[in-house]
């Protein structure tokens, strides 16, 4: 029977454009204009120092370099493409290029995006020992760019004094374009000035009402009062003796005329302060995404509320430094390659935001592992709560050997076949290689005595089990034993407690089987 031919064909439609963005937004000679309301109303994209300015305001000066750092202050780190030596070899060329540059500089720089929704910056080629990398990258004014769209594709140009309409073209490998919030193919980008220019213009009315009222407040208005008599020389007299009461101690005014003051009335007094503040939270709310670390009207401090505060400015950081790095992994770091190591895999650039495991939680936890009987290594408290060698005294660190409550006796771990072996080897002097643990118990089980080896225990164990019983803490039961065994040395009385604990088990084994 014939096979059945693959009939499966993909109509024009699916792979043509059928909305590009041209057909939204009327072209100008195939520029692409800027979308922003707040821009258009000042003369579209050569308007955007008006964004540039609102960050002379301290507040929202503070909330975008707090997020800035929040980036920066991540280290980077370069992964492999995959497993074999020639992707290592161009992570670790990455790597190289990486510290000769001053990449949390160049971080802060494209994150300019975050105002003006997009930045652009140029890369400074250098050729050093057989390599060429990335020595600088130096930003430009955004607004020098125009983006032309002539039916092909956006296309990214530089306004020159030769070319002030539709710029030049860039050439490849130069320029770098990092979009804040691309929407709908909008290659300007979605700029949070958008979103902070009228908290900012009504904070900056705010203000100015609030200096006039403190003004008003703080120096008292002057009144003059004359007589229906006086004269034009006396008017000019009372009135020069107004002004001079702001700097002046004393004044004079003709006989006959009167001086007042008028105070402002003091309701309302804080009508500005809070429309400040307020318009102040609904910048940190903008910028941050939350308004505890920055909202000083909060009364008391409240955990809870920080902590997510704090998770919401991570998730804010992280969502910025992923959307760069995935621009940078695009552009710089697939340039650096193929300019380096041509057709190698490309290695990918990113920031660190693996939170370190909170120690407090970690020790709380070991503590709980130790009192059910789990036994840690010195190796295992070297690695997880990086100590050095040197920092023990004793060669192995052990864990609680019990979960002690006053008045209750100790419960030993219940110890394994292989344990009570190594003790009936060493007890019947045999070498450890000569038997396995399963021949050594039955070998010992078949010629002990079960009614010696119970008085035995019994002897051995029953002055400690009773300290055991009667003892309020570890330390007052070791303290007793000292004092109950009184001449014996720390060796001795551990031997003896070893010997214990070996009968013990040995007999509980007994038991069971």
């Amino acid at each position: 029977m014939a096979k059945k031919k693959d009939t499966k064909v993909v109509s024009k439609e699916l792979t043509v454009e059928i909305a590009p963005i041209r057909d939204e937004t009327p072209l100008f000679g195939g520029i692409l204009p800027n979308p922003d309301k707040v821009l258009q109303s000042r003369g579209g994209t050569l308007a955007l120092d008006t964004y540039e300015d609102l960050e002379s305001d301290a507040h929202v000066r503070t909330v975008i370099s707090k997020r800035k750092r929040a980036v920066t202050s991540r280290e980077w780190v370069v992964n492999e493409a995959d497993d074999t030596a020639e992707a290592k070899e161009s992570a670790e060329l990455l790597r190289r290029h990486m510290d000769k540059l001053d990449i949390d500089k160049a971080t802060t720089g494209f994150l300019d995006a975050i105002m003006k929704g997009y930045s652009v910056g140029e890369v400074m080629w250098v050729r050093e020992e057989n390599e060429i990398r990335p020595a600088e990258i130096r930003f430009r004014k955004p607004q020098r760019f125009v983006f032309v769209d002539e039916g092909d594709g956006v296309e990214m140009r530089l306004l020159t004094m030769r070319d002030t309409y539709k710029g030049i073209p860039l050439p490849e490998r130069k320029f770098i374009k990092f979009t804040f919030e691309p929407r709908y193919e909008n290659p300007y980008g979605f700029a949070l000035g958008n979103s902070l220019f009228w908290p900012v213009f009504f904070k900056r009315k705010g203000i100015t009402f609030w200096l006039v009222f403190c003004d008003k407040y703080g120096s008292p208005t002057s009144v003059g009062k004359y007589p229906a008599s006086a004269t034009k020389s006396e008017k000019d007299a009372l009135k020069a003796a107004l002004q001079a009461i702001a700097s002046d101690s004393g004044i004079t005014i003709p006989e006959g005329m009167e001086v007042t003051l008028l105070e402002a009335a003091r309701s309302g007094i804080d009508t500005y302060e809070k429309l400040v503040r307020y318009m102040d939270e609904q910048i940190s709310e903008v910028v941050l995404g939350e308004t505890g670390t920055t909202n000083q009207n909060t009364a008391g401090g409240s955990r809870a509320r920080d902590e997510v505060g704090n998770e919401v400015r991570l998730e804010t950081a992280k969502a910025d430094a992923d959307a760069l790095c995935e621009c940078l992994n695009n552009t710089l770091v697939k340039w650096i390659i193929e300019l380096n190591m041509p057709g190698a895999p490309v290695p990918q650039l990113w920031r660190d935001f693996e939170e370190d495991e909170d120690l407090a939680q970690k020790a709380d936890r070991d503590t709980k592992l130790g009192q059910a009987g789990v036994k840690f290594k010195k190796s295992y408290f070297v690695r997880e709560y990086n100590l050095q060698e040197d920092d023990f005294d004793l060669a192995e660190p052990s864990a609680p050997i019990a979960n002690q409550q006053p008045g209750k006796p100790i419960n030993f771990a219940v110890p394994s076949q292989e344990e009570i072996a190594d003790y009936l080897r060493k007890g019947l002097g045999m070498p450890r290689k000569l038997a396995n643990p399963q021949t050594v118990v039955e070998e010992f089980v078949d010629d002990i005595n079960p009614v010696e080896l119970q008085k035995q225990a019994e002897g051995i164990l029953a002055p400690i089990i009773k300290l055991i019983e009667n003892g309020q803490s570890y330390e007052q039961i070791m303290t007793d034993l000292v004092e109950t065994y009184d001449g014996l040395s720390f060796d001795a009385l551990t031997k003896m407690l070893e010997r214990a604990y070996f009968v013990a088990a040995v007999w509980g084994r007994l038991n069971a089987r």
